[in-house]
Order: C-alpha cells, then structure tokens, then sequence
C-alpha cells in the first residue's frame, strides 16, 4: 500500500470521542461566563432548599426514624448546604472540566431522601423530583457546556468506551490451591 495506516488504539479512541463530545458541547461564542449565578438558578435552587429543608425538619420531628434514617437525613443536609458551591463550580466549567458535580450532587441527594424516607407520599416524591430537575434545567441552560442530543450522545459514546476499556475486569474466583504434602515411607 502507499499509505500505511496505523490502527488507533483504544486510548486514541477516547482522545476522539472526547474532542467530539467538547466540539458538540462547548457554547458558541456568543456565551460567556460572566462572574455571576443567573436568577433564575438562583430561584430554582431557593425553591429546591426550602422544600428539602422543610421536609428534614419535619422528619426529624418522627420519633420512628432508625439511627441509619437520621444519618441520612444529616448527610442530605450537607449536601444541600454544598449545592451552591457545586452551581458556582459546574457554570463555568467547560467540556474538560468536572462539569456534572451539581448534578452528580442531585442524583446522590435524590437517592439519600429515597433511602431516608422510603414512606413518602406521591405528590410529595413528585414535588422533590421536579424541583431537581427545575434546578438542573437552569443550570445547563446557563452552563458552559451545552446539553443536547448531540452532545448527550456524544458523552454516551465516551460512557461506552470507558466501560468497554477502562472499567476493572470482574475478577475470577480463584481456586483453593491443594497443598499437596509428601510422606516419609
């Protein structure tokens, strides 16, 4: 042949994917970072903390809590006292940077009240989702990295490829090895 290609390797792979997914999820010029959090996070994320805090204050006034109930409930409290500092870090953040902490923080606080609270009702469970996603939507409509399909697609390829390549190999069950011992005749 006149050109030999070389064949490109898995980490090759990644470099692409992850220019792709930068490409298709970096703002156009017309966005910039300005040094301040868009009203309407900011009143999303108000929303979102009086209601959480609202329903901690009410769960620690239930006697019937387990220990494990009432540490969960003090970790949400944490992480809700984070979120601020998560939406300050993840709006500027570009495709390179750690941009899916708020959300990251989101989904773990979703998952601490789920545990915590296994009893409540719909309208309430419904209330607090919805909140979530009412604080994620503004964030990503005022963040620095883009989220559509393009882009959302983009960052599933790298999710695959890493999975594929990067993730650890379950490990085999080793086999009790005999010790075999030799006996004096």
């Amino acid at each position: 042949m006149l050109f030999e290609r070389e064949p490109l390797t898995p980490a090759g792979r990644k470099d692409v994917l992850m220019r792709l997914f930068g490409a298709a999820a970096r703002r156009g010029d017309e966005w910039s970072v300005a040094n301040h959090v868009p009203v309407a996070v900011l009143e999303a994320h108000g929303d979102l903390a009086v209601h959480v805090r609202f329903i901690l204050e009410a769960a620690r006034n239930n006697r019937s809590l387990s220990r494990e109930q009432q540490r969960m409930l003090h970790k949400t409290e944490r992480l809700l006292d984070s979120l601020p500092e998560s939406i300050i870090e993840t709006l500027p953040a570009g495709p390179e940077d750690n941009w899916l902490q708020l959300y990251r923080k989101l989904v773990d606080m979703h998952g601490l009240l789920e545990d915590a609270l296994p009893d409540l009702d719909e309208e309430e469970y419904t209330s607090i989702v919805q909140k979530m996603v009412q604080l994620a939507e503004a964030v990503a409509d005022c963040a620095a990295v883009e989220v559509s399909a393009a882009s959302m697609f983009a960052l599933m390829l790298v999710q695959v490829h890493l999975n594929k390549y990067e993730s650890p190999k379950p490990r085999l069950a080793r086999r009790a090895k005999r010790k075999t011992t030799t006996r004096k005749k």
